[in-house]
């Protein structure tokens, strides 16, 4: 009975920290767990919604009607929505979600659940950076670090500055950096582990739960920042051995566990590889990439909502302080905190990248590591930086828990004198902010009340940390878990004051009806062909929500060939190759940068984010036109700029001729008299009836993927790209039906390849669990001079 209540007693102890967390959560995010409407709120509407809740409907939508989501008609003239990482569409819990709405008939992907998607994720963090914390220290498993010092830790990344800040409004950013503690803690294990296997397999499926979270540039800060964890850890354990032997430990540990990852996350890498590839993203200039913090963005560390509206970097000032702490214990004391310096230089090498071109570093990241050229917004760094910081701060309020030697006590007590002097500082320049205020007129007035406000959360956290410190220093006998408690007290203070309110609004509707959008509506047949062309009239993906066919939409990444149609052709052409018989836009007129009035009939106007916009039915012929047509004359271009220049020429006819690229003459299709005439269309399926007298080109008024294929008189045909950005088929003369099917040939690699590699691991997995049967069990390998503290 002794050793069961032993146990149980152990196991609640364990199971607390969690609760804890779990309450702090509730707690966080109480105004939008609320149902009371006069204390409700929501996160703030834009990338949140007009992106991540339209996918998320966008989606929705058809699996409610039975498809996966490969294709999106409504967007880009037809977009491949799977292969673009920020749909979600593979991640689980969004899988789940969805399968458990469709059972539940739900109408539409509700607000709410996105809502709960975010606040879920912020909660992994927390837990998730927890249990990194307690166990990551050593080989065996068993905790290392204070349960007090690891929640300050999980506190100061799950609810600083970057998990609540602009990461839960751009829900892949958030998703994908939850993962980060656990992907950590698995390379931990793979890089010390005597029996790694199962670390790298653990490693695998987080890997995947992290890529189908969707944000690739996160899990390539993830990535790097592993790489440089895994090459130090496998370092400190094995730091006696031979260089030979700790280069091939390194390559079989780190290249199985890369093979099991890269291989299970196939179904999503490889169609997200081949469109990025092929978008507007396969590479960046310097200047494009380069954008980062400036590099007054520093303050963010102490100073928030001032020279940013965001503070990714903000972990607390207590946090800040007691990173500096583990700073000073690990100088004083090398060799037994030697995962401080790599969380230091970690943290410092992320906050350099961060600030992009304004600052040396990036520089170097741009020409040598790949991944680079490809993303923009470097001040995402703050990821890492973020994680860093409160890794240092869990390590420091560990060394504040145990006992303190007379020196410590009186570095500690000069740490107290420093802060309590710079918090007096602070106050004076808090009252002189006061002063100011009251001295100056409007604005100004409203500025330096802002400022002066989170300059109070500075003397707070500054005066408060000294007067812990100074209680630490003079504690001796008595129980240092009260005086711990009180410190986690004071971090969740300091980043809830900061951050709970940083990224929420009042409750509204996402998407409320629009009035430019309304005369649109009744004219649209479902799986209709024509589109609405939205110029600056309409948010990102309205029309889309709407149920209608947009020529655009809002996506940061584009297929490079169809951007480049939509930028290039005159204006005129790609309203009629798009079939747009209606645009919403700020112009008083339809009248083309070419000069070109396009007949239009004015439907709706209105007012959209301050400007006056309209909507115009466009009356361009012929009014019969429904999506698919056989140019008379076919033309071979050398380069793109050729084709565009010939599109541009006056003598051009969108629908009597048709402009291929990069084909050889003798291979272009020859002109033909023919009729076209689409009979039926879903998405990622047409089919148009045709009559030609000679083989010639079919050409379809829908944006062209290599996915897309050609069933003709039974046999299948490749499609081309017409006029740079169109679909098109070579045809063979007479009568008959051609069917289009998108045939996501990459996911189905993808998937095969995934479903392989997960039998692979499983079996495995098995072998390595019946020879450790067979050998007595796993025997570990030391973790260098980290010794285990015990339970604590």
């Amino acid at each position: 009975m002794i050793i069961t209540s032993h146990r149980v007693r152990r196991r609640l102890e364990a199971a607390a920290p969690l609760v804890v967390l779990a309450l702090l959560w509730a707690l966080f995010f109480w105004r939008i767990l609320t149902p009371a409407p006069t204390d409700r709120l929501t996160f703030q509407q834009g990338d949140f919604t007009l992106q991540f809740l339209a996918y998320r409907q966008l989606a929705y939508r058809q699996f409610a009607a039975g498809r996966f989501p490969v294709i999106e008609e409504c967007l880009y003239s037809g977009y491949p929505f799977q292969a673009d990482p920020q749909s979600q569409v593979l991640y689980p819990p969004v899988l789940a979600a969805m399968l458990i709405g469709r059972a539940l008939g739900w109408a539409e992907y509700p607000l709410r659940a996105l809502e709960w998607e975010v606040m879920l994720h912020v909660l992994l963090a927390a837990v998730g950076m927890y249990i990194f914390l307690r166990l990551a220290g050593n080989p065996s498993g068993k905790p290392r670090l204070h349960r007090l010092a690891a929640l300050v830790g999980a506190v100061a990344y799950g609810f600083g500055g970057f998990m609540t800040g602009y990461a839960m409004l751009q829900t892949a950013i958030l998703q994908t950096a939850a993962w980060l503690p656990m992907i950590l803690l698995a390379l931990r294990w793979l890089a010390t582990r005597q029996r790694w296997l199962p670390a790298a397999a653990l490693l695998a499926v987080l890997v995947f739960m992290a890529f189908t979270a969707g944000h690739p540039q996160t899990l390539l800060f993830i990535a790097y920042t592993g790489a440089a964890a895994f090459v130090f850890w496998l370092w400190q354990a094995r730091r006696s051995e031979r260089c030979q032997t700790l280069l091939t430990q390194g390559l079989a540990r780190g290249g199985i566990a890369a093979l099991f990852a890269v291989g299970l996350s196939a179904a999503q890498l490889i169609p997200t590889l081949s469109f990025m590839l092929a978008s507007t993203r396969a590479s960046l200039t310097f200047e494009q990439a380069g954008r980062g913090f400036a590099l007054h963005d520093i303050a963010l560390l102490a100073l928030t909502g001032v020279t940013n509206v965001w503070q990714p970097i903000y972990v607390g000032i207590a946090a800040l302080a007691l990173a500096g702490i583990a700073i000073t214990v690990a100088a004083r004391a090398p060799g037994k905190r030697s995962d401080v310096w790599l969380w230091v230089a970690v943290g410092l090498g992320a906050l350099v990248l961060g600030f992009g071109m304004n600052a040396f570093g990036f520089d170097v990241a741009y020409l040598l590591a790949p991944g680079y050229r490809q993303f923009q917004a470097q001040e995402r760094h703050a990821v890492i930086v973020a994680f860093a910081l409160s890794a240092l701060a869990a390590y420091g309020a560990d060394a504040l828990l145990r006992p303190l030697r007379p020196r410590a006590r009186l570095g500690l007590w000069r740490a107290t004198r420093g802060l309590g002097l710079w918090g007096a500082i602070a106050f004076s320049g808090l009252i002189a902010l006061l002063i100011a205020q009251r001295l100056a007129g409007e604005p100004t007035q409203a500025t330096l009340s802002t400022v002066a406000d989170k300059f109070a959360l500075i003397v707070l956290g500054l005066l408060g940390t000294a007067a812990l410190f100074a209680w630490r220093a003079r504690l001796g006998a008595m129980p240092r878990r009260l005086w711990g408690a009180v410190l986690l007290g004071l971090v969740i203070f300091d980043v809830f004051s900061a951050n709970r309110y940083t990224a929420t609004q009042p409750m509204a509707d996402p998407f409320p009806p629009h009035p430019l959008i309304a005369p649109i509506k009744p004219t649209q047949r479902p799986n209709g062909y024509s589109r609405v062309y939205n110029h600056f009239g309409l948010p990102l993906n309205g029309a889309c929500i709407a149920g209608l066919n947009e020529v655009g939409g809002g996506s940061p990444i584009v297929l490079r060939a169809y951007k480049a149609f939509l930028d290039n052709a005159p204006e005129e052409v790609m309203v009629k190759l798009l079939n747009a018989r209606h645009a919403v836009t700020w112009r008083g007129a339809m009248e083309t940068p070419e000069g070109v009035m396009i007949p239009w009939f004015l439907l709706a106007r209105d007012t959209f984010e301050g400007k006056e916009a309209s909507t115009y039915r466009l009356d361009w012929e012929p009014q019969t036109f429904n999506g698919a047509w056989i140019p008379r004359r076919i033309t071979g271009a050398p380069s793109e700029a050729a084709m565009y220049a010939r599109m541009r020429a006056p003598d051009f006819d969108p629908f009597g001729e048709a402009v291929i690229v990069h084909m050889p003459e003798d291979r272009v299709p020859r002109g033909a008299n023919g009729s076209a005439a689409v009979e039926g269309k879903s998405p990622g399926y047409i089919k148009v009836a045709v009559n030609a007298d000679a083989p010639t080109l079919l050409v379809v008024s829908q944006a062209y993927h290599w996915n897309w294929v050609a069933l003709i008189n039974g046999r299948e045909a490749p499609t081309i790209a017409v006029n740079g950005a169109l679909l098109g088929a070579p045809i063979p003369a007479g009568a008959f039906s051609v069917e289009f099917s998108y045939r996501p040939l990459d996911l189905y690699i993808g998937t095969a390849i995934s479903a392989t590699t997960a039998v692979v691991m499983a079996l495995s997995l098995a072998i390595h669990r019946l020879s450790g049967r067979q050998t007595g069990g796993a025997t570990r390998l030391s973790g260098g001079r980290d010794g285990v503290n015990g339970e604590r």
